[in-house]
């Protein structure tokens, strides 16, 4: 209770005594109670899951993603750990478990599905976005892999760092990791520049290799003598190719064939940081899944072009898509590295579909990728389009996803000047 307040009452005279009456007025005071509020309701986490439905059947890998509305969780698939963003590529029956927690109230959540490859087997081609590394242009990090009944199998072509100033040499890795990659029948290192292998010693320490291969290249620098050390000494084999290299990728009846090109020979005995030396030295690679055809050129330039064009015209001509060299450099595009000298290489390759990974701060070329777009072909770049995904069918069927904007042309550097 409240002490109770006193108030002056108004005085009344009285002619014979003129005295004062005080009348105290008890004002009563009561003290209104809520009963206290509880706080919010803690209400339990809200499971998502994208990539797989309950009792759905893939006939082709997918690739889960879990997310929450609040607090943590853990996943784990057949028992083992799982993270969001994994592929599973495998063919079997699996079992998703999902467990949230927030403030004390859980949410589970069991998805059941099956991977059940049927009809032709599936080639897919992976272009890892590698960020803004100003080195070289922006590096390389692509993934090739033969889907079929009998299951997956992967190739590596390249594996730089990722990051502005190559901050981030596990990113290949990782991403490796997250397409539940943990063996790769070929790994294939195209030449002695760190935007190419600077991401390799993570992959070499952390994956099963089956064989290594790469153009043969000297070079004194510790990073490229640690990548191939570890290869030497981790890998099945290690392979220099003295001349035409082939290899069966998979096991379905139209297998994904990968034929290696030996560099320039007098661009391998050669320790230097000139850039045009070692890049024509690098190694090409032909891929091919029955009527699909795909070359890699590495940082091939104007001498590697006219040898490929020359020398190994139908391995390069008549393209579904051509990896485009040195990350849209004019000298990878340009019969003599100038935008005036002519575009041979390109209408011999005729490709149906360019792929550039680039930086997006000095490359593409501005007059590079004028004459890739100016071409009758699908152009797509890493700096604006992330990154970039295809597959392909024996049958000559193909498909080309990105990650990011699809309805926008790729883009030269911000500071690219020619």
């Amino acid at each position: 209770m409240h002490p109770y307040s006193a108030r002056l009452a108004r005085p009344t005279a009285r002619r014979s005594s003129r005295r004062l009456l005080w009348f105290p007025v008890l004002l009563l005071v009561v003290a209104c109670s809520s009963g206290g509020s509880a706080g919010p309701t803690v209400e339990p986490p809200v499971i998502t899951v994208t990539g797989v439905e309950a009792g759905g059947v893939y006939e082709e890998p997918v690739t889960i993603s879990v997310t929450i509305d609040r607090g943590t969780f853990e996943a784990t698939l057949d028992d083992d750990a799982f993270f969001s963003g994994q592929t599973v590529s495998e063919p079997g029956s699996y079992l998703l478990r999902v467990e949230a927690t927030n403030q004390g109230r859980t949410s589970t959540r069991q998805i059941e599905f099956e991977i059940r490859f049927s009809g032709e087997s599936l080639l897919i081609v992976r272009m890892l976005d590698l960020g803004e590394n100003g080195a070289g242009g922006g590096g390389d990090a692509i993934l090739v892999t033969d889907s079929s009944a009998n299951g997956m199998r992967h190739a590596l072509i390249d594996a730089g760092p990722s990051g502005e100033n190559a901050a981030d040499p596990g990113f290949v890795q990782r991403r490796l990791l997250q397409l539940g990659v943990d063996t790769l029948d070929v790994m294939i290192l195209t030449h002695a520049h760190s935007d190419h292998y600077g991401g390799m010693l993570p992959v070499v320490n952390g994956t099963a290799i089956r064989e290594f291969v790469y153009n043969g290249q000297s070079r004194s620098l510790l990073g490229y003598e640690s990548v191939l050390s570890a290869a030497n000494s981790r890998a099945g084999e290690v392979v220099v190719p003295a001349g035409i290299e082939t290899r069966a990728l998979g096991l379905g009846g139209v297998p994904t064939t990968l034929v290696m090109i030996p560099g320039l020979p007098d661009n391998l005995n050669v320790d230097t940081n000139d850039g045009s030396d070692l890049n024509d030295g690098s190694l090409g690679t032909s891929v091919t899944k029955g009527a699909f055809s795909m070359f890699v050129t590495g940082d091939g330039e104007v001498d590697a072009n006219l040898r490929w064009r020359r020398d190994y015209a139908s391995l390069t001509s008549d393209l579904t898509v051509l990896k485009v060299g040195h990350h849209g450099a004019n000298d990878a595009v340009f019969d003599q590295g100038f935008s005036s000298s002519g575009i041979a290489w390109l209408e011999h390759t005729a490709a149906a579909v360019h792929l550039v990974s680039s930086n997006g701060s000095t490359h593409p070329r501005i007059a590079a990728l004028n004459a890739l777009l100016g071409r009758p072909a699908e152009t797509y770049c890493t700096n604006v389009h992330g990154d970039i995904e295809l597959r392909a069918t024996g049958s000559g069927q193909w498909t080309v996803t990105v990650q990011r904007n699809a309805d926008l042309d790729c883009a030269p550097g911000d500071t690219a000047t020619s």
